[in-house]
This record gives C-alpha cells, structure tokens and sequence, in this order.
C-alpha cells in the first residue's frame, strides 16, 4: 500500500489501524467544501502560515483543517519518500515536512488575483461594501 492510497495513515498498517481510520472516517470534520473556498480564503491562510514561526507552522497547519502525510520508510519511488501537505484542495510536496508546508505557501499565495498597479491582493469589493440584496419580487412588490 502507498501512502498516497490511504493519505490519513503514513505508515504501513494493521487491522487495527484500518479500523480506527475507517471508524474516523464518519466523524463530522471541519474541513471546508471546494464551493466555500474564496481567493480571499487562500490569501487568509497563506498570511497566517507564512507569519507563523516555522517551529509552529505544522500545528498551526493542521488546526486549519490540513493535513500532513510523513514519507514511507521504506519507499521504492521518490514520490514515497516525500511529506504530503494538503489543504483547501491544494497539494504540495517536499524533502521535509517544512519544505512542504513552504511550498503550499507559496502555492496559495500564487493563485490569490493581484491588482496589477501593486501587486496586493485583489478585494471582491475594492474598498466598498458589499451591494444590498434584492428582496424577492424587486422593488414593485
């Protein structure tokens, strides 16, 4: 079994193991769906990672909903040997565990819309509130 088969276990299990996984498995789980996920969202989490120390940057990765698959070890591929860090639909890999976390960075951080003029990140709103919604049936109801 690879790992990237069975991406919540990093290690090779046991019945065990696959019971508990599977049991975890219909748990509620906080993890965002692909429709809420916003360019402002992807902006969000990289500036909280990229502002955290790199000794913390693991945890504060996972209580973002993230999660980190360690290499197998004893991997026959390279992609074996590598850490997998996955969030909001986004997967990087790298040598190490930090590796990895810094290229999901920077990964987030290049699919965020720039204003061309200088290069900050783009506001849905560009500095105004967000448009009053119509009630149904327009003005004339």
């Amino acid at each position: 079994m690879r790992a990237d088969d069975c991406p919540e276990v990093s290690h090779r299990s046991c019945g065990a193991d696959l019971a508990r996984a599977d049991q975890s498995s219909k748990l509620p789980t906080a993890r965002a769906s692909s429709t809420e996920i916003t360019p402002l969202a992807f902006y969000a989490a990289s500036e909280i990672l990229r502002a955290t120390p790199m000794h913390q940057r693991s945890e504060q990765f996972a209580s973002l909903g993230g999660r980190m698959t360690a290499p197998m070890s004893d991997a026959w591929v390279y992609d074996e040997a590598l850490w997998l860090v996955e969030l909001m639909g986004i997967q990087s890999t790298g040598t190490s565990r930090q590796s990895a976390l810094s290229r999901w960075i920077k990964n987030a951080s290049s699919r965020v819309p720039r204003r061309a003029s200088d290069g900050r990140p783009d506001c849905p709103h560009n500095g105004q509130s967000p448009a009053p919604t119509l009630v149904q049936g327009g003005l004339n109801g």
